[in-house]
């Protein structure tokens, strides 16, 4: 059986998507449903609390794993990882929002 560490390097270097911000709740979610069975049955049911925070738990391990890999692993970085602040930024200003830090945009 792999470990999280193994599933979570070998989905970012199979799938480039995977190392961009805006694919990884996405991915991270199919993970840890699949990791606890219940992939097939949030599709046709509701799942249950107990069910949701094993979910969520187990999301977190996942979350943790990817951030983990990519900061200690530049190659498997997506095009966006050095430019969070900015991006951030950026979507605060586009919500009406002013933030605290101005950079240059």
């Amino acid at each position: 059986m792999k470990t999280i560490n193994q599933i979570v390097e070998e989905k970012l270097s199979a799938f480039p998507d995977f190392r961009e911000r805006k694919h990884r709740a996405k991915y991270l979610s199919i993970l840890a449903l699949r990791d606890l069975g219940l992939e097939a049955k949030q599709k046709t049911e509701m799942l249950t609390l107990e069910e949701m925070a094993d979910f969520a738990m187990k999301y977190g391990s996942y979350e943790r794993e990817w951030r983990n890999i990519l900061l200690n692993n530049k190659s498997l970085r997506g095009f966006d990882y050095d430019n969070k602040e900015v991006l951030e930024q950026e979507k605060l200003l586009s919500m009406g929002y002013e933030p605290k830090i101005k950079l240059p945009i």
